[in-house]
């Protein structure tokens, strides 16, 4: 073959081989994506490096998460992202099923306050409920579930005492009892896998001997539920939940844990399915960065093992993940201030949404059902009712709004966003009112604990200027804090006469009453 024909003869294998390359990457793009959610537990806004809460005052990164800042910079960001309650459970409900809270209280709850849904950790998802699980498995998604769990029903036959020795055998076999349970709650709302399940909260779940956090038991799940995917020509969901960076432990100790430490009782051996908890120290040593921050490596790393597995098995491409933190945390957890329902998300998918994007479009934890169905190629108009919208038209690139305003319910409060104007209303029950008062008490934005519950107590103390007016109006933008209550303002009485309207549109397609004038 002389020089000329075998030039091209080369370059026409060239040109196969770039054709069947981008055959291949167009059918990639073709096919129905798989979808993973990860949810974070009360992390700081300060924990992220790519909002500026992040970095320290010369524009610097204060965390050691690559694995995390590769997706969301590599994704979309949404600036304006909220959760429509503010505590684990009803948020959690909500990004599973993409409806209001609201919507799981039982009768007897809205008897108890006269008429009103008092949203708390009374919130469940159980066989009855429609849910991304449910629905994508319908459609013909291999469906898993890991880590925390907190709001799928699943009652544990046995109360393991906290001093109890997780070693006893008869302990052992009824925390094994207990997580199985926890299994079978999964399998029935819609999961074809579930494994290294947490109830709820470590404190007083679990005896004391194994209440620490296990990021790698997570992991370990999770790669066993990828394992199974791998074998099947389905695409596949995982629902990934993490402990982290809710307590026990101060930030900066909770991998120091027990590893062998589960709610299953002690493992055999350490799980080797992520970088050691000893480079953990190194790392963030050697980067010279606070020791509280050592936490948020650790969950970048059980992260980074899924992205590795997922790339080892040649579908990374064909992923879409959407990352949220479960609720805010500054100041404002249990209640409808920015510190609690402001949250930080993003959603990463190489093939089948633009990347680099920050939206600045309002976006809410009820937006991720719908958005996952839509990429699914589930048709929204036939799929079960949600309140949340399709964020796809925001991740293809869109800046137009899917959102007037947004709803936020939480405890004896409910609340609208519109326009950079909160309204908040808190309207505690009357009859509640008079025998907390009775007793000197007063009623709190959750309203379902004489004083209180801790996780408010923050807020009662940053917000108090405030916090007990029955009508609350701020302008967030330049009052990003809340600290000026604008409702006794007579230039805002159009203003407040529009939120109020808009709240009741809100109110009259959710369950119960809640009494605006």
């Amino acid at each position: 073959m002389n020089n000329r024909m075998h030039k091209i003869v080369l370059i026409c294998f060239s040109l196969l081989t770039s054709v069947g390359g981008i055959y291949k990457a167009k059918a990639q793009k073709g096919k129905r994506p798989n979808i993973v959610f990860i949810v974070t537990d009360d992390q700081h806004r300060n924990q992220f490096n790519f909002i500026k809460e992040g970095l320290d005052t010369n524009g610097k990164p204060t965390n050691l998460s690559p694995n995390i800042d590769k997706l969301a910079t590599e994704g979309v960001i949404f600036e304006n992202s909220y959760v429509s309650s503010s505590v684990c459970t009803p948020s959690r409900y909500s990004i599973v099923t993409g409806t209001y809270a609201s919507r799981g209280i039982g009768k007897s709850v809205i008897r108890k306050y006269e008429g009103q849904t008092n949203i708390t950790w009374n919130v469940h998802v159980d066989k009855n409920t429609n849910n991304i699980a449910r629905a994508l498995k319908d459609n013909g998604y291999f469906t898993g579930g890991v880590g925390k769990n907190h709001t799928f029903s699943g009652d544990n036959p046995h109360k393991v005492p906290v001093d109890a020795d997780p070693r006893d055998p008869k302990i052992k076999k009824q925390m094994e009892e207990n997580q199985a349970s926890q299994v079978a709650a999964y399998k029935a709302v819609g999961f074809d896998f579930a494994g290294a399940l947490y109830k709820g909260n470590l404190p007083n779940q679990y005896p004391k001997a194994v209440e620490d956090h296990n990021m790698e038991w997570i992991v370990d799940s999770a790669l066993q539920f990828l394992d199974k995917a791998s074998k099947k020509d389905n695409p596949f969901f995982l629902y990934f939940a993490t402990t982290i960076a809710h307590g026990p432990d101060k930030l900066g100790s909770k991998y120091k844990g027990d590893p062998l430490a589960t709610p299953v009782g002690f493992l055999d051996k350490p799980l080797e399915v992520m970088p050691s908890r000893t480079s953990v120290t190194e790392r963030i040593d050697a980067a010279g960065l606070d020791p509280e921050k050592a936490d948020i490596l650790w969950l970048d790393d059980g992260i980074g093992a899924l992205l590795d597995k997922l790339e080892a098995m040649d579908e990374l491409d064909n992923t879409v993940i959407f990352f949220i933190d479960d609720h805010g945390v500054e100041s404002g957890k249990g209640s409808l201030y920015e510190g609690g329902i402001k949250t930080v998300s993003f959603v990463y998918g190489p093939n089948y949404i633009k990347s680099g994007l920050r939206s600045k479009q309002l976006v809410s934890n009820i937006d991720m059902v719908p958005t996952a169905l839509d990429l699914a190629g589930v048709d929204l108009k036939k799929a079960y009712k949600m309140d949340g919208v399709s964020m796809l038209p925001l991740l293809k690139g869109s800046t137009k709004e899917i959102h007037e305003s947004l709803f936020f319910e939480m405890g004896a409060t409910r609340a609208v966003l519109k326009d950079g104007y909160k309204y908040l209303a808190f309207k505690a029950p009357a009859s509640i009112k008079a025998k907390l008062e009775k007793n000197g008490k007063k009623a709190t934005h959750i309203c379902d604990k004489p004083g209180g519950r801790g996780s408010e107590s923050p807020a009662l103390k940053f917000y108090a200027k405030n916090y007990f007016d029955e009508d609350q109006l701020y302008q967030i933008e330049q009052d990003p804090f809340e600290q000026t209550n604008l409702y006794t303002d007579k230039a805002q009485k159009e203003k407040i006469k529009e939120l109020k309207t808009e709240l009741k549109k809100y109110l009259k397609i959710v369950p119960g009453t809640f009494p605006i004038d």
